[in-house]
């Protein structure tokens, strides 16, 4: 968190000779019906079933994904709906569900539902408390308090879902971050002490981070949040198929040994 409120602040100071530049001069909003001159409605669906069918040709190419099926059990076998819906790795169905009903009604009252933009409002509240205020959220009002509540619901939010999902479990380290970073505390905490830096930073700067800019970006059909959220998510993909190309087995031999899923690791 000291990292990612940093982030914001350096954002903050860094704004006017970002502007200066034109990175961050916030241009008119295009939208892709606006630019191609079609019903809304038509291209909301075309892309819609293009994305569905994008995670079908992803899923099938992906080496890690391929493995694990060969190792684990199959999702969903021989258990209740409730588990298939809240438990382990198929608890992103709910919680598509609700993110996306949730970006449905912020878009339908003209505000974008983002992380980063609730970080930085968070952040102005917590500077205007001690009489101090950023130049990158001037104004505080009902939109940065409700983006700032959104921010602190994470909290008791994941709790509930770690609960519910019976994935919690106090560890110091997860044996993942152990195998990744094994310098110790301060080998750690600045490892996500810069992370987190560089995430907030860096959303902010580029106007939207994947919340923002790409599930409550794609819905608009934005041309810009298309460009952002294919630049970000190309780049990382190529990063992991480059830093575990060769190494797929020896992760799913990790996960398997510590009895990890996508909801523990």
């Amino acid at each position: 968190m000291l990292g990612l409120f940093t982030g914001v602040l350096a954002f903050d100071a860094l704004l006017p000779q970002l502007v200066e530049i034109g990175v961050r001069s916030f241009p008119q909003s295009m939208t892709l019906p606006l630019l191609l001159g079609l019903p809304y409605g038509a291209l909301a669906i075309v892309f819609g079933v293009g994305v569905l069918l994008m995670m079908v040709v992803a899923d099938r190419l992906d080496p890690a994904g391929r493995l694990e099926k060969r190792i684990v059990e199959k999702p969903g076998a021989g258990r209740s709906l409730w588990e298939l819906l809240l438990r382990k790795e198929w608890g992103w169905v709910l919680s598509g569900v609700l993110a996306g009903l949730i970006i449905l009604g912020s878009s339908a009252q003209g505000q974008y539902f983002g992380i980063s933009g609730g970080l930085a409002a968070l952040t102005a509240h917590i500077a205007d408390l001690f009489g101090s205020s950023l130049q990158s959220v001037p104004v505080l009002n009902e939109t940065t308090q409700w983006r700032a509540a959104m921010v602190v619901g994470l909290f008791p939010g994941s709790f509930v879902s770690a609960l519910l999902s019976r994935s919690f479990k106090p560890v110091t380290v997860t044996p993942l971050w152990d195998a990744a970073f094994t310098t110790g505390v301060a080998g750690r905490g600045s490892a996500v002490f810069l992370g987190g830096f560089l995430i907030s930073l860096g959303a902010l700067i580029g106007g939207g981070c994947t919340t923002g800019a790409f599930m409550s970006g794609f819905p608009t059909l934005s041309v810009g949040n298309f460009v952002m959220g294919m630049t970000f998510f190309g780049v990382a993909m190529a990063t992991a198929f480059v830093l575990y190309w060769g190494k797929w087995r020896v992760l799913m031999e990790l996960r398997r040994a510590n009895k990890l899923d996508l909801a523990t690791d």
